[in-house]
């Protein structure tokens, strides 16, 4: 029988996006991203997914996101001995299921409502605890600091930053930095010509969430917090440009500077003051 889950927030509802995109990949013969969780996900919530149907930019950019984090946290748990991934705002998200292993602790955190759900749906495993905390806060940090104090961190916050204020974000990110030195934080943000003109990712077109920030030049939060080093700043449109049809993957994806200015994907290391 399926699930019907009325959410208290606007924001906490987006989550379903994100897992309807990457259910609805993980079902394509050749998927950029293999998710059979999301899949038993998607299909145990009682929703109407047909109103993200004609999000087709938002369908193949939640994958390419996913994709793309993944290999991130790949690469920094084979450099290091005592990796601790979390996983910021992770709503439904099913990283742990894709690429966990007895190496890493995978932590994913999102707000009490979110977490409540998850644990339902998704219950907790060795390796993969839930923190029930906004990111706004800064308990949940201090503690995974002191219970790990020897270990490195990589933080993925995606989907995520998008609905929060700059001032925000920035106090976000110079708590994080100030406690995880040598560490690495990855997320995704939209650029200035939606944060400041109104538009939105088609998913979101007929949705009451609104995108409150976004940014267009990876260095400036260099000079917000310059505890944070860019590693890269990447279109998504270079990825699978087959996927994105013509116009956007072989016209408009190679415009790096004017794919900026709608969206991009972050990579920082943490450095030690």
């Amino acid at each position: 029988m399926k699930q019907k889950h009325e959410f208290k927030s606007i924001v906490s509802e987006t989550l379903l996006i994100p897992l309807y995109m990457r259910a609805k990949e993980s079902r394509r013969k050749h998927p950029i991203l293999d998710d059979k969780a999301a899949e038993q996900l998607a299909d145990s919530l009682e929703y109407d997914y047909s109103r993200f149907d004609g999000a087709k930019l938002s369908e193949v950019g939640c994958v390419v996101r996913g994709w793309y984090f993944d290999r991130a946290v790949r690469q920094f748990i084979k450099r290091h001995s005592t990796p601790i991934v979390v996983n910021v705002g992770c709503g439904l998200d099913t990283r742990f299921q894709r690429i966990g292993n007895a190496k890493a602790v995978f932590y994913d955190m999102d707000l009490p409502e979110v977490i409540a759900l998850r644990k339902e749906l998704i219950p907790e495993l060795p390796g993969n605890p839930y923190i029930a905390a906004s990111l706004l806060e800064t308990g949940w940090m201090d503690h995974l600091r002191q219970a790990h104090p020897d270990a490195d961190f990589i933080f993925i916050v995606e989907g995520v930053l998008m609905y929060f204020y700059e001032e925000q974000v920035k106090s976000f990110l110079h708590n994080i930095a100030s406690r995880f030195a040598g560490g690495e934080l990855w997320f995704d943000v939209c650029g200035t010509m939606m944060s400041k003109h109104g538009v939105k990712p088609d998913s979101l077109r007929n949705h009451e969430a609104q995108i409150r920030s976004g940014l267009s030049d990876g260095h400036l939060v260099e000079h917000w917090e310059p505890a944070l080093k860019l590693i890269e700043q990447a279109n998504y449109m270079k990825f699978f440009r087959s996927r994105w049809g013509f116009f956007f993957g072989q016209i408009l994806g190679r415009m790096t500077w004017l794919c900026y200015k709608f969206s991009s994907l972050l990579g920082y290391k943490i450095m030690s003051k």
